[in-house]
């Protein structure tokens, strides 16, 4: 890589501060979204998991209409910052909400509870995504280019390993089989907290990218649905090639994360998991991040096939596991580590992969417009088509049970598996254009920088 190219790829101290707060604080949100309001729900008010189902479909269905309208608003405003530092502020306060809610109910009180939690749950994403998944993503896409947005993206992608590592290591305790209805209290408090105060934080050390301009050229409904259009898709092909892969990965993630903590606890019978969690957390982090380096210097070419594979066969491994389980704990420790690290590390370089590539086929002066479409393949589908398969899995394998006695089965890992394979086929079309892609950018760089 030339010196002007190293040159173009650096990024302020300022803008490495912006990118890890409101990574992480924001990652924290989502994992309290996407795991604990699942364990709540198992929990708390019924573990038949038709309303697992609904609560992630739902929140999915909300989180995309939001971003497609906060992505057109965006880049309707020319700014980013606000968007984000008073949306993260706002969106602790509905993390804090669910310390409301009425938890362990009567048996014919579950449904109106279900329906509860699902409507706050919906709430709470909305004001998440116009914050995070669309304005702090367009900003993203405002602040790198194609030197550092494997790099970016990597980092971003272990955001979730960090926020995990925060919110299961410090206060997973309140959530736990043991858990009261008052430590449930105080962990939805204690973490709205947190993007609340990332906001206020934010307002004094973000800054919005110099020379966006309001971009009011078409109707408010255009830009809506902008990237949904056909006529869009055809002339962005690539585009959304690149976002169909990491929507495959999706699924498959979304197969097994809503009901991991309950099969380690519950299925696996690991008590005492925070230290294998915080193993394969770690390790996954640390070569996700090395692997991203990689892919910065040596192109994405060479990643895509071994990636997937490696991903399967960390399912397949984790569910080998079953076999251990009463028998022997050290095995069943040792494979769900393996498992682990390869499973989630997968999971993160799939980001930098896929992410890296889209954001390099996005049109200038479209970056918002185009977070509609991005989370239409990276949420809203993954996140229903997953638990479906989930809880086709689940009923399969606790046929005839009643919901207080259902057991998460490690056949989740399987599905898991099988599914992720079906990304060698989006992998082969992006291995072989976006490389060209990458070389073009490149070379403007250089270009820019000569």
């Amino acid at each position: 890589m030339t010196t002007d190219v190293k040159k173009a790829g650096a990024l302020s101290f300022r803008t490495w501060i912006s990118i890890v707060l409101f990574g992480l604080v924001g990652q924290i949100a989502w994992v309290v979204e996407n795991m604990y309001f699942s364990r709540f729900m198992q929990n708390e008010i019924t573990k038949a998991p038709y309303a697992t189902t609904l609560l992630v479909a739902f929140s999915a269905l909300f989180a995309t209409l939001a971003t497609l309208i906060g992505g057109a608003l965006s880049d309707r405003a020319g700014k980013r910052k606000a968007f984000i530092c008073w949306g993260y502020v706002v969106w602790g306060f509905t993390i804090a909400a669910f310390s409301l809610v009425p938890m362990q109910p009567s048996a014919d009180k579950v449904l109106p509870m279900v329906i509860l939690v699902v409507a706050m749950d919906c709430i709470m994403s909305v004001i998440g995504s116009v914050s995070n998944d669309a304005s702090f993503n367009t900003w993203i896409t405002d602040v790198t280019n194609t030197a550092n947005r494997a790099k970016v993206d990597t980092v971003l992608a272990i955001m979730p390993l960090f926020a995990m590592a925060v919110v299961f290591g410090g206060f997973d305790s309140l959530t736990n089989a043991d858990a009261t209805v008052d430590d449930w209290k105080k962990f939805f408090i204690i973490m709205g907290i947190m993007p609340t105060v990332g906001g206020l934080i934010g307002l004094a050390v973000m800054r919005d990218k110099k020379g966006i301009k309001p971009n009011r050229n078409n109707s408010f409904w255009n830009d809506f649905t902008y990237s949904l259009k056909p006529s869009t898709i055809k002339e962005n092909k690539m585009l959304y090639v690149c976002l169909s892969g990491f929507t495959v990965a999706s699924i498959s993630y979304q197969v097994y994360i809503n009901y991991l903590f309950n099969i380690v606890e519950q299925t696996m019978k690991i008590k005492n998991y925070i230290i294998p969690i915080g193993i394969i957390m770690v390790v996954a982090a640390v070569g996700s991040v090395i692997v991203s380096s990689a892919m910065d210097k040596y192109g994405k070419k060479r990643f895509y096939y071994p990636t997937i594979i490696a991903g399967s066969v960390g399912c397949v491994i984790i569910w080998l596991s079953k076999f251990f389980i009463d028998k022997n704990y050290t095995a069943e420790l040792v494979l769900l580590i393996i498992g682990g690290v390869l499973a989630m590390g997968v999971n993160l370089v799939m980001a930098g992969l896929f992410t890296a590539s889209y954001r390099d086929y996005i049109p200038k002066g479209k970056e918002g417009l185009f977070q509609g479409c991005r989370i239409v393949m990276y949420v809203l589908i993954p996140m229903i088509i997953g638990p479906l398969v989930a809880q086709i899995i689940i009923n399969i394998h606790n046929a005839g049970v009643a919901d207080e006695n259902i057991v998460y089965p490690m056949e989740l890992f399987l599905g898991a598996a099988a599914v992720l394979l079906f990304c060698l086929v989006p992998s082969k079309v992006v291995r072989d254009e976006q490389a060209k892609r990458h070389d073009e950018l490149m070379k403007e760089l250089q270009e820019e920088n000569k």
